[in-house]
């Protein structure tokens, strides 16, 4: 229920930003994912990549809102269950949106930024079934935006990816591309 009630926040809020925007770009952004917590365990420490699109809308001094679609996938890790042995992939898709602080006053160089999203996780295990979840994440980092159209940036994602017991925590650093 939680959890329908911040996809409506999330449509709603996106609805609402484009009328104090001044400018809109349009990009996209792949990463490098490096699990933590119960998603190393469950994948076998290994990295992962997500890949996404995203659009970028200017508030107006060094201020911007990013709303995103992720495409998020860890392959690895083996557990023993009985006399087999199983693989553990884990992958999700994500809609979220950033809020982005330039340290300028302008969209170049060094900024902040937090999010949240909500992400639809998909957990397959070979020989022993599979788990699906829809689960709330927020974000934060930092990055830089080189030019106008490249930036590179690096941060912290967290939420649950298979139950109440299957918190998650991902480094990722990646670069993006805007048009």
């Amino acid at each position: 229920m939680r959890t329908r009630y911040l996809s409506i926040a999330l449509c709603l809020a996106a609805g609402m930003l484009p009328l104090g925007a001044q400018q809109t770009e349009a990009g996209i952004q792949g990463s490098l994912v490096f699990p933590q917590q119960d998603l190393r365990t469950a994948t076998g420490g290994r990295i992962g990549f997500q890949v996404g699109v995203h659009g970028a809308i200017d508030l107006g001094g060094g201020n911007e809102i990013r709303p995103r679609i992720d495409y998020t996938r860890v392959d690895g890790g083996s557990f023993s269950l009985a006399s087999l042995t199983s693989t553990t992939t884990v992958y999700g898709v994500g809609l979220g949106a950033d809020y982005l602080r330039y340290l300028e006053e302008r969209r170049r160089g060094l900024y902040a930024f937090g999010g949240v999203g909500l992400v639809w996780w998909y957990s397959q295990y070979r020989f022993a079934g599979s788990t699906r979840l829809t689960s709330p994440t927020a974000s934060i980092g930092v990055g830089n935006r080189f030019n106008a159209n490249w930036g590179m940036e690096f941060g912290l994602e967290v939420g649950q990816f298979r139950s109440s017991l299957g918190s998650y925590s991902s480094l990722k650093g990646g670069v993006w591309y805007r048009f």
